[in-house]
């Protein structure tokens, strides 16, 4: 709770100094077949409803709220989850064809009744040339208390006529190394889609998502394994 309020203070001393006449704001409401979280569902397999919205500033300083519907196993001693809701700020900027964003992320999961605490914030930088993308993500707690974490990750795009069609691979590495049931400190997720813009505002994407993940590794859970995801977006 405390972080939460010290990125909600942080985005509004930015603003606080912007002029509103050059703030624009934008968002979206989509539904998902499964929503996956570098790689690993969020959703039990099932279906979630996401939402977002964005303050923007001319000078590249942005915040942002995304929330989504998620469901963990309602059996586990770690709590029952059913909301995540996540807080961003940060600042973007170009030099010449490249793009550069840095800034935070709090990731929140209200009313999730967890006898630990699964809130965790990430420190992040990304940079982006003509479709090409590298990043990194960085927690000091990952969720659930479970120690240091880095995730790096690289992808690219490239529209084909009325297809965008994408493709990126992350490892995340962790400090612990019980984080997964058999001791691994590592893993890699990668993602593979398509997507097409129907009429002005809806977006539709099909990917294939994966991880080299097991069961044995989420205690008999085939949240890791290889699926494919439907997504429908409605831009704001």
């Amino acid at each position: 709770m405390k972080k939460t309020l010290i990125c909600s203070a942080v985005a509004s001393a930015l603003f606080a100094s912007a002029s509103f006449a050059e703030l624009s704001a934008d968002g979206s409401v989509g539904a998902t077949s499964d929503y996956r979280f570098r790689g690993i569902s969020q959703t039990d397999e099932n279906a979630a409803l996401q939402g977002e919205i964005n303050l923007n500033h001319s000078s590249g300083i942005h915040a942002g709220v995304w929330g989504s519907s998620i469901d963990f196993d309602e059996n586990s001693d770690e709590g029952n989850f059913k909301l995540e809701v996540d807080y961003t700020a940060g600042y973007a900027f170009s030099v010449s064809d490249v793009d550069v964003d840095l800034g935070y992320v709090y990731y929140t999961y209200p009313n999730s009744e967890s006898d630990v605490d699964a809130d965790f914030g990430e420190v992040y930088g990304n940079v982006s040339y003509k479709g090409a993308e590298v990043g990194v993500n960085w927690s000091d707690d990952y969720f659930l208390e479970s120690g240091k974490s880095t995730y790096v990750y690289t992808g690219v795009s490239h529209e084909f006529g009325i297809v965008t069609v994408g493709a990126n691979v992350g490892y995340t590495f962790f400090d612990e190394k019980d984080v997964f049931e058999n001791g691994t400190d590592q893993y890699m997720d990668y993602t593979v889609s398509a997507s097409v813009d129907v009429l002005k505002n809806i977006n539709l994407e099909v990917s294939y998502v994966g991880t080299d993940l097991d069961k044995s590794d989420l205690g008999g859970v085939d949240w890791a394994e290889d699926t494919f995801v439907a997504t429908v977006t409605l831009s704001l």
